[in-house]
């Protein structure tokens, strides 16, 4: 029998340096290559990494707290490259991103859709963040 405590408190750290992430992350959903989402406790760091050619996003912070994203190379997502939402002390520093191309799955049909390279605390407006 599985015994799941509900009102547990669950987080994680993660410290990644040097590393390549490749072919990442879902096409038409917010799972990017690297994401943290309702990490309220516990620090986390990226940096000196290189992440390419992912069909989805390359990061995603969303309602967490205390990431160091930097000195990283982010080449080749769609629709949005790092993208940040209802967090605090998020730090972005020092990062290349290029080449955000548009969803493919959308051609040919009449839809606006949001794109960008960094999307901080901008795709749900408002979006209430501090200390980014």
């Amino acid at each position: 029998m599985l015994d799941l405590d509900i009102g547990a408190t669950r987080f994680g750290e993660v410290y990644m340096d040097n590393v390549e992430i490749y072919n990442m992350s879902q096409i038409d959903t917010f799972k990017a290559a690297i994401r943290w989402e309702n990490n309220l406790q516990g620090h986390s760091s990226v940096t000196n990494c290189a992440f390419h050619n992912g069909y989805g996003w390359a990061v995603h912070v969303k309602a967490s707290q205390n990431v160091l994203i930097q000195g990283n190379t982010f080449w080749n997502f769609r629709p949005v490259g790092v993208g940040v939402q209802t967090s605090n002390n998020v730090t972005i520093d020092g990062n290349v991103l290029g080449k955000v191309t548009p969803r493919t799955t959308f051609a040919g049909q009449k839809i606006l859709d949001k794109e960008g390279g960094f999307s901080i605390c901008a795709y749900h407006f408002p979006d209430p963040c501090n200390d980014i």
